[in-house]
């Protein structure tokens, strides 16, 4: 299993990942750019539920 987050560290941008299972940490420098990109293809992702039947979905 993996936890995974963006951080800033002196105004740069991070990508950390860590490996539960191993007790691995990955951290990766990246762009203020990649990091907006990211952001805003989670925004507009499409919403999963819309397009169904109209049939309600009961967690």
């Amino acid at each position: 299993m993996y936890l995974s987050d963006f951080v800033t560290f002196e105004g740069d941008r991070y990508y950390v990942s860590a490996n539960l299972r191993t007790g691995k940490i990955k951290l990766e420098r990246v762009s203020h750019e990649a990091f907006e990109r990211f952001i805003v293809n989670i925004l507009t992702m499409p919403d999963p539920l819309e397009g169904t039947d109209g049939k309600e979905v009961s967690a």
